[in-house]
């Protein structure tokens, strides 16, 4: 009996090859496109050694910063996307600045321009004697940045709302470093420069 073969066997080769061929050539391109890709570039700002860091997730954030806001008895600078004073927990807030205000630190507040929801803060700041400013309108100011006393560093995703503060997830960070509250306070001061009260 003559033997069988599959019909199309052939054909089922070639094709069985072809992908083959067709998976080593796209390992092969990923390889080289890829290649180098594995450790990044590092970024060309400066790096700074010896600061203590702490995360600050979620429900974490807000008992930490008003811990340091009371303590403050140097310089508060905020720079806030929403900073929304409609509820009691961010009250709290304004009322600790302008408080502090009072008390002769220097408290400076930059807000976002085009949110609503500032307004009320902003009156409730400028009223109580914080020097309060809205950023340009060309410009969106989305920092989420509080610095105090010259060596405390808030900085992350937690706008100043009660969402942000009591219901959403948010990744923020608490830098301890006089170095790098320098930087950032240089920083917060030559985006000042370019606001309006």
């Amino acid at each position: 009996m003559p033997s069988r073969t599959k019909p199309g066997s052939g054909s089922y080769q070639v094709v069985v090859f072809a992908m083959l061929f067709l998976a080593a050539a796209a390992f092969a391109l990923g390889y080289a496109l890829g290649k180098g890709s594995a450790a990044p570039e590092q970024p060309r700002a400066p790096a700074y050694q010896g600061a203590q860091l702490y995360i600050l997730n979620d429900r974490d954030y807000y008992p930490t910063l008003m811990r340091y806001l009371e303590r403050s008895n140097k310089s508060i600078y905020i720079m806030m996307y929403v900073f929304k004073s409609d509820t009691d927990t961010i009250a709290r807030i304004v009322d600790v600045l302008v408080r502090k205000a009072k008390q002769g630190v220097d408290v400076r507040v930059i807000l976002e321009n085009s949110i609503e929801d500032n307004e009320l803060t902003y009156q409730s700041l400028k009223s109580g004697g914080v020097r309060v400013v809205y950023d340009p309108r060309a410009v969106t100011t989305h920092s989420k940045l509080v610095i105090v006393d010259g060596y405390v560093v808030f900085v992350g995703s937690h706008n100043f709302s009660y969402s942000a503060m009591m219901k959403n997830h948010e990744a923020s960070v608490m830098i301890i470093s006089e170095e790098i509250a320098s930087a950032e306070t240089e920083y917060f001061m030559s985006v000042l420069a370019t606001c309006s009260g």
